[in-house]
């Protein structure tokens, strides 16, 4: 018998049974360290249905700290409830470092299944780590803090890096205040610039609140200002906005100061401070709240409902405009974001700080109220520059205006003063209602306004030409011509003056329904005076495709002014002091003083209408030491078919005179609506005229008259003779 082949039954089963030993071992060892997924985005898996995912991170530095926000995602896709009670999370760096996340926010511990919720933390961090340095590290409460696993900072869904915001908890400011509630103070854009004698500083900030106290109110702590020597003045804080989302409540506010001499901006900072008790809390650097944008470069606006805005200052320029040094800024807002957004209301102030000097500007931009994604919208910002001032270091600082909701105030030579630090003379005041205007972005004009071209360059002469305007206008649609078609003078040696009534006819080429534009226009002669038009008082405000509409603007002018004309149209607000050029046209204005009164067969223009006097009779009744005149008409009415009217488009004053040129009574009729002109006979009424005020023969004149906000405007059509 061959021993090498005897073998017995235990250890032919030996192997078999080490492999089942081993196989087990790896799935007890899979079920106790669940695996970290990278399908999409990272995620740690307690086990093949619930995972934790880390959606936002935010990492906030102040002068001497800094914290890291961010928010966690349990989803279950059990068939049972998760508890996150069981869970905890905490940062990890490198070196073995590791801080405690503490929850920041309320949430429902239970996970219900097939859903996901998530989680707030915030963790104070150690100032010399970066955030490729970190990460977020989830561990089992349950089985003696075993690590789950760890996910990247850096990599987060949502990362954001906060360089001036300071996070404390609230109980530092507040020891009445029990549970986990953190306060985050965000700096963002400020301004620091001359007025009336002063240095104005202001500051856009932002408080959140969450936790288990998310409404304690910010007024609870004071601001102040703190320069390299340690000295501090108080700032006021106005309230502009307040808003609730996921158990937290964000605050905006404008922080304001008023200081007796120029700032060293590098070395201002924001001290945080208990209202009660002055302790301090913390503070935050200011350089960068500071920094000025270049000429061309985009500048990333902060604050909620900015989200993917930029704004680039694209030329800065001096004009002369009407005689007066302008100052024009041009800038483009851009919409980044996936969304329609409401344009801003902005403000703007030219600053020339070495000459001390700030001037508000005028807004300029479209009719527009949204920006859609991926789009732009253009401002102008314009200022009158006084003759005296000679600057070449411009700055230009935007604000946008918001609602004042709430405020407070201080003012003191020691306000808000800290131990062992003295205090800058200074005073602080908010507004308890209306509006404030809050930091944007501070553009550098560092090579001055350069020289523009003056004005806007005029075309050629012919009525019924488009006018040309300039392509970056804000106000006229490139589907929307204008046209001048009339323009006549009319003198009145009554009162001193010569009328000139411009009219202009607006048809929309386009393929839909146009608002028509709010413009400004203005005759200047030859030697260089300029006299406003004031528009006709009107009532279309849209223009539908391939219609038009025509309405006048009334000039007053001396009566020796004659001849050609540059005849501008200027944009801006009606409220704007300043208005910009956008095309202009020479012009030859005629006078009708020199018509002759011969009337039969003669055709009356005021457009859109052509009316033609067949006939005429004047007959007169006397009653009780008065008369009655009853002007008879045949008249022959056309329209131009494409314009569109309305009750305000044409008017025709008839104005009894005697043969000393004195008026004796009038009457007005309109070419559309109730009691309107026809076609043929009609009898006009001219009533009390006294039998002793006047001498025969008797003439009655034609006026078109124009409805205007200052009065009816009027220009002499025809005289009508006995």
């Amino acid at each position: 018998m061959n021993n090498d082949l005897n073998y017995t039954r235990p250890s032919r089963i030996k192997y078999p049974l080490i492999a089942w030993v081993l196989i087990i071992a790896c799935l007890l060892l899979y079920s106790l360290c669940p695996n970290i997924s990278y399908a999409g985005k990272e995620g740690v898996f307690i086990n093949n249905s619930v995972f934790f995912t880390l959606e936002e991170v935010s990492l906030s530095k102040s002068t001497d700290s800094q914290s890291l926000q961010l928010r966690v995602m349990l989803t279950n896709g059990s068939g049972t409830a998760v508890d996150f009670n069981n869970y905890g999370v905490k940062v990890t760096a490198p070196g073995g470092r590791s801080y405690y996340a503490q929850l920041s926010e309320k949430a429902d511990a239970l996970v219900n299944p097939q859903s996901s919720q998530t989680f707030a933390f915030i963790s104070k961090l150690a100032s010399d780590l970066t955030a490729d340095q970190l990460s977020v590290t989830f561990f089992d409460r349950s089985r003696n803090q075993l690590e789950l696993g760890s996910l990247s900072v850096s990599k987060a869904m949502s990362f954001q890096q906060n360089d001036r915001q300071f996070v404390f908890s609230l109980s530092a400011a507040d020891p009445a205040q029990t549970g986990s509630t953190f306060v985050s103070v965000q700096a963002g854009a400020a301004f620091a610039y001359p007025a009336d004698g002063k240095w104005n500083v202001a500051l856009d900030t932002t408080v959140k609140v969450s936790g288990t106290s998310s409404g304690w109110d910010p007024a609870g702590l004071s601001y102040a200002l703190r320069d390299e020597q340690g000295k501090t003045i108080a700032l006021a804080a106005a309230k502009t906005d307040e808003t609730k989302q996921d158990g937290a409540t964000a605050t905006s506010m404008l922080l304001t100061a008023k200081l007796d001499a120029q700032p060293q901006l590098d070395g201002l900072s924001l001290v945080m401070q208990v209202k009660s008790s002055g302790k301090e809390i913390g503070q935050i650097g200011l350089q960068s709240s500071f920094q000025l944008v270049k000429l061309g470069e985009k500048a990333a606006l902060a604050g909620p409902g900015h989200e993917g805005m930029t704004l680039e200052a694209t030329k800065a320029e001096e004009v002369m405009q009407s005689g007066k040094r302008v100052g024009i800024v041009t800038a483009k807002l851009y919409n980044g974001s996936s969304r329609s957004i409401a344009i801003p209301e902005f403000a703007g102030l030219l600053v020339s700080k070495d000459q001390q000097n700030s001037l508000a500007t005028e807004t300029i931009t479209g009719t527009e109220k949204y920006i859609g994604a991926g789009k732009d919208a253009t401002f102008q910002f314009v200022a009158e520059i006084p003759d005296e001032l000679v600057s070449e270091q411009y700055e230009l600082y935007i604000s946008e205006k918001k609602s004042s909701a709430a405020s407070g105030s201080a003012t003191g030579a020691n306000a808000a003063e800290p131990t062992g630090a003295s205090a800058q003379t200074g005073s602080g005041s908010g507004s308890s209602g209306g509006s404030v205007t809050l930091p944007l972005a501070a553009l550098n004009l560092d090579s001055g306004l350069q020289a523009g071209v003056d004005g806007t360059p005029a075309t050629g002469s012919e009525l019924g030409t488009p006018f040309v305007f300039k392509a970056d206008n804000q106000s006229v649609n490139k589907n929307l011509e204008v046209t001048l078609v009339e323009i006549n003078s009319h003198s009145n040696p009554e009162t001193g003056y010569q009328s000139v009534i411009a009219k202009y006819k607006f048809t929309n080429k386009g393929q839909e329904t146009l608002t028509l534009p709010e413009l400004a226009t203005e005759l200047q002669d030859g030697s260089g005076k300029t006299y406003s038009g004031t528009k006709q008082t009107t009532v279309l405000k849209e223009l539908v495709p391939q219609a038009s509409y025509a309405y006048s603007y009334s000039y007053l002018l001396p009566p020796d002014v004659k001849g050609t004309f540059k005849l501008s149209i200027l944009e801006g607000s009606g409220t704007s002091k300043l208005k910009l050029p956008i095309a202009a046209k020479q012009v030859a204005v005629r006078s009708t003083d020199g018509d002759k009164p011969e009337v039969l067969g003669t055709t009356l223009k005021l457009y859109p209408y052509e009316v033609k006097v067949n006939n005429w009779s004047l007959n007169g009744n006397y009653n009780n030491n008065t008369w009655a005149y009853k002007l008879s008409l045949d008249l022959n009415i056309k329209k131009q078919p494409d314009v569109m009217v309305d009750d305000a488009t044409g008017s025709l004053e008839f104005e009894l005179v005697d043969p000393s040129g004195r008026a004796l009574g009038s009457s007005t009729y309109t070419l559309q609506g109730t009691n309107k002109l026809i076609n043929d006979w009609q009898n006009i009424t001219l009533t009390n005229v006294d039998n002793n005020q006047f001498q025969y023969p008797l003439s009655v004149r034609v006026y078109e008259t124009v409805q205007t906000p200052n009065g009816a405007a009027k220009r002499l059509l025809v005289t009508l003779k006995q």
